[in-house]
């Protein structure tokens, strides 16, 4: 593609010049100045062409997980950016893999995760512990939900791995842009990789500085086979067997079986008991939070995990239809879910109203046991194979 030639036009009479271009062999500026530049100004990046979802860009952090920036939109959706400049001819030959590490490391992740990891960067760049949320909710207008929706729509894209991948430069390798456009998302995680040159101009002969920068997209993936690159991804996604209850868990600043039991409110934790205890010896997927847990399944063609329930010391989450949707559960296993919640007056009101969490103070303890007990009955549901999908023996 042919490089632009942007002209600055410095009056009504059409007067004006040609702006200089900046060649990458000047070294003007490093990878990190670049870094700060994007940090500052998210704005720079089109990622709107990758996906509207994903817009505006906030930026969360640098150096986080090992990637060179880190943003999220106001949905929950995560940016990563790798930069890499013209010189450096070798780091281009290896980013593409590179930044897809760095998104199948990032998967891997939760929500509790990152928020620290973004509350330590803001501690030692700002003085300030700030949170994942408080940033977003700080530079977006309007945000329209609160923390717990949030939350749960960054976990969701965690867990599939919908990520917006960027790599950036003053000029991007011909052969960075040929691996890129041979690159397919791997089997779990639903990535996008996309490639942006950062063309500078000056303002004035004889100084770098002031700077116009130009975003040009170069590449972007393409969802067709080749036989120029293979990715194979042998790791699956991490997943927290728990056998058995332990009064002593409690890994990485994780909550554990028993500080969560100790936490709940005492009209409710014997009910809880039950039913974390049965799924424990039938050997389901647990992830244990800062405070509370999730239970988990593989499911769909993909196998992704997803979340049937969330519970915190406070307040619990329903499973409802917008997920079901977007798990695409069966509509006669969900069904029966939903009928059997829907007998309760204070998740009829959650429901109707879009809501998905609640306190235990808004539930009664039979409430809880419905709930319970008719996720108990989607689990085992979704556990069992379709009779048409069983083998005879």
């Amino acid at each position: 593609m042919t490089d632009l030639h942007p002209y600055l036009i410095t009056g009504q009479d059409a007067e004006g010049e040609e702006l200089l271009g900046l060649p990458p062999a000047d070294k003007a500026f490093q990878e990190e100045w670049l870094q700060e530049l994007l940090f500052r100004h998210p704005s720079i990046l089109p990622v709107e062409l990758v996906d509207e979802d994903f817009a505006p860009l906030v930026s969360i952090g640098r150096e986080i997980g090992s990637t060179d920036n880190l943003f999220v939109s106001p949905r929950g959706l995560i940016t990563i950016v790798e930069t890499k400049l013209w010189r450096n001819p070798e780091a281009h030959r290896t980013v593409v893999a590179q930044i897809l590490e760095y998104a199948k490391d990032l998967a891997t992740w939760h929500y509790d995760d990152l928020d620290k990891a973004v509350r330590s960067f803001m501690q030692k760049r700002c003085g300030t512990p700030t949170s994942l949320f408080a940033l977003v909710k700080g530079r977006t207008e309007r945000l329209g939900f609160g923390e717990i929706e949030f939350r749960q729509m960054l976990e969701d894209s965690l867990a599939r791995g919908r990520f917006a991948l960027l790599v950036v430069g003053d000029r991007i390798y011909p052969s960075a842009t040929q691996l890129a456009e041979a690159i397919q998302p791997a089997t779990h995680l639903e990535f996008s990789i996309r490639l942006i040159e950062l063309k500078c101009y000056r303002l004035k002969k004889g100084s770098i500085w002031p700077l116009v920068v130009i975003p040009r997209l170069v590449a972007k993936t393409r969802e067709e086979t080749r036989a120029v690159v293979k990715v194979i991804w042998e790791e699956k996604r991490p997943e927290v067997e728990v056998a058995t209850p332990s009064a002593t868990e409690n890994l990485s600043g994780h909550t554990s079986y028993a500080e969560f039991m100790t936490a709940l409110p005492s009209n409710v934790r014997e009910i809880f008991q039950h039913y974390i205890d049965k799924w424990m010896k039938e050997g389901c997927t647990f992830y244990w939070g800062v405070e509370g847990f999730s239970l988990r399944i593989r499911w769909g063609a993909k196998k992704r995990l997803i979340t049937l329930l969330d519970a915190y010391p406070n307040y619990a989450g329903l499973l409802t239809p917008k997920w079901q949707r977007e798990y695409d559960l069966p509509k006669d296993a969900y069904g029966k879910y939903q009928k059997s919640i829907m007998e309760s007056s204070a998740f009829r009101t959650i429901i109707s109203s879009g809501k998905r969490y609640l306190s235990y103070e808004e539930m009664s303890d039979s409430d809880v046991r419905l709930w319970l007990g008719a996720t108990d009955t989607l689990l085992q549901a979704l556990r069992t194979p379709p009779a048409s999908q069983r083998v005879a023996a």
